[in-house]
Order: C-alpha cells, then structure tokens, then sequence
C-alpha cells in the first residue's frame, strides 16, 4: 500500500478501476470462451453420436444380418453383424450417410493376414479424387490399440491430411470377436472456425468495452474525488494550529461531505479544548481526593475476595481431591456469602449423586461379571453345535455320495438287465428257429428213409433181375457166358446197394432219434429261456424300482444335506455374533471394573455408606 501512497487518490483510484476491470474483462472473456470450448465439444459429440445413429440405422437397412443394439440415451450401444463384405460393387449406401450428416463415414473389415482394419467403403475422397477404399487404418496410431481391445475411440484423428473429431465403434460378430469398425467424423475445420469467430467477438467487445469504462470512469473519479485534495489542505491546516480556516463542501452528501463536517467538528473541538484545558487544572485536585477514596474502599474490598477465594479454594480443592464431606463453615461478607451457600449446596448434591452412582456401578458390576459368565458358557455351547453340524454336514456328504452312487449302480444293473432281457428274448427266437429247422430237418429225414426204401426195393428186383439173366445165360451155355457175368456184376452191386441203403437207412433212424431228441433240448432250452426272460423282466422291475427310490434318497439326500449346511453357515454366524457380544461384554465388565474403582476414589461419608448398603 505504500506504493499507492506515493500518487494522487484520483489518478490511483481511476488506475486501480481501470486495472481491476480489465482483469474482470479478461476473466470473463476465459470464462465465456471456456464455456463456448466445452459446448462446442459437446457439440462436436452430438454430432458423432448422431452420424454414428444415421450411419448404423442405414448400415443395419442395406446389409443383411446386421443387428443394432442401443444404448438408453439412444445412442448406438453395441452393433453385430454375421459377415462384412469383401467388397462393395455400390459405394450408394455410404454416401447415402454422407448426404443425411453432411460429414465423413466408413466402413473397415479386419485382415488376419496383415492384423489390420481395410477401408472397405468409404464417402472420403483422396486428393487424386479417387475413394480412400482399400487403404489401412494402420497400427501405429491411437486408435488401434483401443479398437484391437473391443473398446470405442472418441477422438480428434487427421484422415488423409485433414482433421477430424472421430468415433470409431466396434463392429462384432455373434460369437464376440471383433470383425470390423463403424468410423464416423465430424471435420474439426468446420466446429473450429466457430470457436473463433466467437473468440474474435468477444476480444473486440471487451476492448470496445474497457475503452468506454475507463473514460467513464475518469470523469466520474474526477468529480467525484476532486474534493479530497481540498479537505487535504484543510486537515493539514488545522495540524498547524489555524483554526479560523474555513472548511468546503460540508453541503455534500457523499463520504467528501461527511469528511469536510468530521473536519469542522475536529475544529470546534480543538477550540472547545482550549477553552476546557483551563477547567482541567480547577478539576485535577477534586479528582485526586475522590481517586484516593476509591483506592481505600477497593484495598478494603481486595482483602474480602481474597479471604473468600481462598477459603473457596481449599474447599475446591479437597473436592478434586476426591472428599466430597468439604463444607465451608465460615460465613462471607457482603455479596461472598450466597457464593458459600451455593458451594454447600452443590457439594451436598454431589455427595448424594456419588453415593446413588456407586450402588448403580456396583450394581451394573455384578450384572456384567454375570452376563460374562454367561456369554462365555454361549460361546462355548456355540461352537461345540457348530462342530457337531460341521461333522454331521461332512457325515451327510459321505452318505449323499454312497447313495448317489448306489443309484448309479441300480440304474447300470438295471440298462444291464434289459439289455438281458433283450438278449434272452432273442435267443427264445433263435431257438424257436432253431425247433423249427429241426422239424423241417426231420421231416426231410422221412423223406429220405422213404428214398432208401425205394433204393432198397429197386436193389431187391435188380437182384431179382440179375439172377434170372444168370439163370437164361446158365441155360443159353457159351453163348450166354458174358452176360452170365454180367448179370453177376448187377447182383453184386445190387446187393452193395442193397446193403448200403440199409446202412444209411439205419444212420437216418439214428439221425432221426437224435434230431427228436435235439428238438426236445431245444424246446427245453426255449422254455427255460422263457422262464429266465420272466425273471429277468421281474429283476428289470424291481432294479427299476431301486433305481428309483435310490433318485428319490439322494434328492431327499441332497434336501437334508442343503438344510443342515444352511444350518452349519447360520450356526456359524451365530458363533460369531456370540463371539462378538462375549468380546463387548468383556469389554464392558472391564468399563464397569474400571468405574467402580473409579467412583469408590470419592469419599461421600455417611450418606454414601447408606446408599452402599442400600444397594
């Protein structure tokens, strides 16, 4: 402030006015321009978000399996799609987005070969006028490693040299894996040319507005603070000792009038003090005697308080001490004497408030060494039931897995029977084909011991034959020499057939007698097979039935096992809950302890006494 000092209150005033409201100005300018930052950032989202909607609800339109899924604020939330082309013959849906927006969209497809986003359709157009299709997004900008995650970048990107404010979302397909990119972007060119335009605004408002304020304010400190030099004057004046100068604008009503009437009243006062400083010296002995009087009367008055305070004292004394039975004897003087009484009374009421409080702590003393005990033996019976749950929770474990094991075994036994009562039913079948061969075997056997007698029979009249050509050859002499022999070679094979159609005729009746006697085993077999296939559909029942009742103890099982660990967890709260009131009640009887010995540091004489055995 001593720098101030060294200039005129006109010239520091209109500075300081000036100089505060350019650094006003200047705030509000980057407060106003902050404000306009933020909105135009939100602004430029917007406008993602709303390219992003028109882009995916078109994307969604045009390609086939595409689903959009959105967000509460309706904003795209998460998009899906079964397969991105590999090529697009039309460009017409993206410029279709372009046309509605007004700004840039594209669509990328992931290359597992080259681990890289491709530009697969595109409204951007490269510098030779051509489409920016089939060009990278390349690795090693910001935006790769946030879409490689699955996440969405929202950023500021330069795309074939200009800027932009982008939003690249991820596109996945219905297994979770992200196959491409939904890029849509808003030219940074176009929200930044209106940020400046707005910023050059308010710079020229703000100078144009400083310039008006400090001529403005140059006049009005003029004639508003043009008196003060004046008074200055006068003050320095009357300093001197000239009280007969007059003072000026004592007709104001600002601080300046108000100054100018402090002044003039400061002048009639020194002049008034002349006149009194000759009084003073008439006064100074009158003040002196009646100064004495006083000094006589306080010395008086010292001595009292003091002999009260100090019997005061010692009475406080003994009370901190801890001797409630202090009782001021000696009355005081004057206004000291209700002190007295007002300390017997509270130290009477202290005294009976003590003795009340030492019964209700040894009361409360007891309680809690009983409530101790007790929560101690909770404690103790807490965690032997949970114990006990804990083994029978284990115990029941082990016994639902023997069950449940015992019903998969009854349901194996009983696939198993089934499967033999399957087998047993086809084997009745086979023996049923098996009698019915053998029938039709021994039907055949019939026929073939008829066969034989017929061989038998034609053997007997070829034997017949042949001994009557050897009779007419005997009778023709020479001339029937050969066909005597003949006839005998006939008769022989005659009779070899003969005895051989009698040798197979005798393996057919033996053949015959097995085969009946096979059919007989076989149709004992089939019954029997028929018997077992009855006991093995009775077995089927009744495993069927332990199979069931096995499912039905495992699920009663598995109940019991659910209600007896729901029991163990509830039990174990409980131990921890009784753990922690044994641990407060300790707590608390520890307190009690400590109050008592505390309380009983008082001596409330014979009423305490009273109160003690009272209690």
């Amino acid at each position: 402030m001593s720098i101030f000092s060294r200039f005129g209150v006109v010239k520091t005033v209109t500075v300081m006015t000036v100089s505060i409201l350019l650094i006003a100005l200047g705030l509000v300018a980057l407060a106003v321009a902050s404000n306009i930052g933020k909105r135009i950032q939100a602004q430029a989202i917007d406008s993602q978000d709303a390219s992003l909607r028109t882009a995916a609800t078109i994307v969604s339109r045009d390609l086939p399996g595409t689903t959009i899924s959105w967000a509460e604020d309706g904003n795209v939330k998460r998009i899906e799609m079964e397969a991105i082309p590999a090529g697009f013959e039309s460009h017409e849906m993206i410029d279709t987005i372009g046309r509605m927006t007004g700004q840039t969209a594209t669509i990328f497809a992931w290359d597992s070969e080259t681990k890289d986003f491709w530009r697969k359709t595109t409204n951007i157009i490269k510098p030779d006028g051509n489409r920016a299709v089939g060009t990278p997004l390349g690795q090693k900008g910001a935006v790769y490693p946030v879409l490689t995650k699955g996440k969405t970048f929202r950023g500021e990107a330069v795309i074939l040299g200009t800027p932009y404010y982008t939003i690249y979302e991820p596109i996945y397909s219905p297994a979770g894996e992200t196959i491409g990119i939904l890029y849509a972007g808003v030219r940074s060119a176009e929200i930044d040319a209106v940020a400046g335009q707005l910023a050059w605004t308010i710079g020229i408002t703000a100078v144009l507005v400083l310039l008006a304020a400090t001529a403005i304010a140059a006049i009005v400190n003029k004639q508003v603070l043009g008196g003060i030099p004046r008074l200055t004057n006068v003050a320095t004046a009357l300093a001197d000792g000239n009280l007969d100068i007059e003072v000026p604008g004592q007709d104001q009503r600002n601080e300046i009038g108000s100054l100018a009437r402090s002044l003039t009243v400061l002048r009639d006062g020194a002049r008034e003090k002349i006149a009194l400083e000759s009084d003073s010296v008439r006064n100074r002995e009158q003040t002196e005697a009646e100064r004495q009087r006083r000094d006589a009367e306080k010395s008086a008055r010292d001595k009292e308080t003091e002999a009260a305070v100090r019997e005061l004292g010692a009475g406080l004394s003994e009370l901190s001490n801890g001797n409630l039975q202090v009782r001021l004897d000696h009355p005081f003087s004057g206004e000291f004497e209700k002190l007295r009484t007002d300390f017997n009374h509270a130290a009477d009421r202290l005294s009976q408030t003590m003795a009340e409080l030492r019964g209700e702590t040894h009361e409360i003393n007891a309680g809690a060494g009983e409530m101790q005990s007790a929560t101690d033996d909770l404690s103790r019976r807490t965690e032997q039931q949970a114990a006990s749950l804990e083994e029978t929770s284990a115990a029941l474990d082990e016994i639902t897995a023997t069950v449940r094991s015992a019903a998969t075994r009854a349901e194996e036994a009983r696939d198993m029977a089934v499967k033999a009562q399957s087998s047993t039913v086809n084997s009745r079948n086979v023996v049923s084909n098996a009698v019915d061969a053998m029938s039709r075997i021994e039907a055949a056997s019939g026929e073939i011991s008829k066969i034989i007698s017929v061989i038998d029979e034609i053997a007997f009249q070829t034997n017949l034959l042949a001994l009557n050509a050897g009779v007419e050859a005997a009778r023709a002499g020479e001339a029937g020499k050969g066909f005597a022999v003949v006839a005998q070679e006939v008769r022989e094979l005659a009779q070899r057939s003969a005895s051989a159609a009698k040798d197979i005729k005798g393996l057919i009746t033996k053949s015959g007698e097995e085969v009946a006697s096979g059919v007989q085993l076989v149709n004992e077999t089939g019954e029997a097979l028929g018997t077992i296939s009855e006991q093995v559909a009775a077995i089927n029942d009744h495993i069927a039935s332990i199979a069931t009742a096995a499912r039905e103890q495992t699920t009663g099982l598995g109940e019991i096992n659910g209600a007896v660990n729901q029991m163990d967890q509830v039990t174990q709260q409980n131990a921890a809950m009784v753990e922690e009131a044994t641990a407060v009640m300790h707590k608390l009887a520890g307190s009690a302890q400590k109050l008592t010995s505390m309380v009983d540091q008082f001596d409330v004489g014979s009423v305490g006494g009273r109160m003690s055995r009272a209690a």
